[in-house]
Parts: C-alpha cells; sequence; structure tokens
C-alpha cells in the first residue's frame, strides 16, 4: 500500500493518508504524538530537521478504521522526516503535489 501526501504549492498546507495497514502500532502511536516523537529522536540524534517541531505547529490527526489521517495548514514540522525516521518505507509513499 503506498501513502499519499498532498502538497498545495501556493500555500504551506499539507496533508496526507496512511493505510493503518501499513503501519505498526508503534509508528501510529509516534505519528499520533509527532511533536514528542521528534524531541525524543532529536535528544538522540539533534542534527535531524524536523523543521519546527512546537505544539503549534503540530499537525491535525484524525484516526478511522483504515487510515491515520494529517492535516496542517502551515507545515512548519516536516512530517515526512518523522516517517522516514520511524521506519515507513519510501515505497510505501506516494506524494502528490499540485
Amino acid at each position: 500500500m503506498k501513502l499519499k501526501a498532498d502538497f498545495i504549492t501556493n500555500s504551506s498546507s499539507a496533508s496526507f493518508t496512511i493505510l493503518r495497514s501499513d503501519l505498526t502500532p508503534l509508528q501510529e502511536l509516534l505519528i499520533i504524538d509527532h511533536i514528542e516523537a521528534a524531541h525524543m529522536f532529536l535528544k538522540k540524534d539533534p542534527g535531524i530537521d524536523f523543521g519546527w517541531p512546537n505544539e503549534g505547529d503540530a499537525w491535525a490527526i484524525t484516526v478511522t478504521n483504515k487510515t491515520i489521517q494529517g492535516d496542517t495548514s502551515m507545515d512548519n514540522f516536516y512530517m515526512s522526516e518523522l516517517l522516514k525516521q520511524i521506519g515507513v518505507p519510501s515505497e510505501t509513499i506516494e506524494y502528490e503535489h499540485s
């Protein structure tokens, strides 16, 4: 399965959808609590670039029976870096740019 992310080029908003069947329970928790997860990774490696991992820049995460969806109006937090750090395989990621 693939991750679908849409980035709107004329603004700072972004969104993604991941099928939960493609994620481990730990990956789901780290996406849901992505700001805390970023800080955990930064303690181990301060050189990782998550953008601006502060609560005011958190993504709105919605969990359904089949998917995890994220939306933001300001993509100051680099969700793609978190997905990489938590081991979401790049071949399961599909990006669309408009």
